[in-house]
């Protein structure tokens, strides 16, 4: 495994981890915003620019900055953000996710059979012509989908800001 790789994906893992340990949502936000630069970082690392730039365009510049619209147009106070569990819960939940984790990793870490090879990829993966054939024709249902899902979150999040100003 390239060293280069394993940093970048040592950084994914912590900053996702620090992105859903953090309480205040700004900071989870920042931490979300090294992540998402991470995994642009390791997509650059398997020699898939394209892919990176992308990545960086619509989940860094535009994902990110719609959960920071958000936050900041529900303008929460810390007596809003609701009482933290007892630490005791959050160790028993963090230990029941890596047990879930060593279940589910066991099977592929232990067993070299499971371990198949990378198919050979042409000279021409990973670039626009490439991306663009998939996208449109195996992943167009499922583009269409997300982006579906993408705005009824954003109006789902309208309406309850609008909810509360009325209250």
């Amino acid at each position: 495994m390239d060293p280069l790789f394993a940093v970048v994906a040592t950084v994914a893992v912590v900053t996702a981890a620090l992105v859903v340990t953090r309480r205040n949502p700004v900071y989870s936000a920042v931490w979300m915003l090294v992540c998402f630069l991470s995994m642009a970082v390791s997509f650059l690392i398997l020699q898939a620019p394209f892919l990176a730039a992308i990545h960086v365009i619509v989940y860094t510049g535009a994902i990110l900055v719609l959960f920071v619209f958000v936050i900041m147009l529900l303008n929460l106070r810390g007596d809003e953000l609701g009482e933290e569990y007892p630490l005791a819960v959050r160790w028993s939940v963090a230990g029941m996710c890596l047990g879930l984790f060593v279940l589910l990793a066991s099977p592929v870490i232990g067993d070299a059979s499971l371990h198949v090879p990378l198919p050979t990829v042409g000279a021409d993966y990973g670039s626009v012509q490439s991306v663009g054939r998939l996208l449109f024709t195996t992943y167009g249902l499922p583009f269409e989908l997300v982006s579906l899902l993408i705005v009824v979150a954003m109006f789902g999040a309208m309406i309850l800001a609008k909810k509360k100003l009325w209250a």
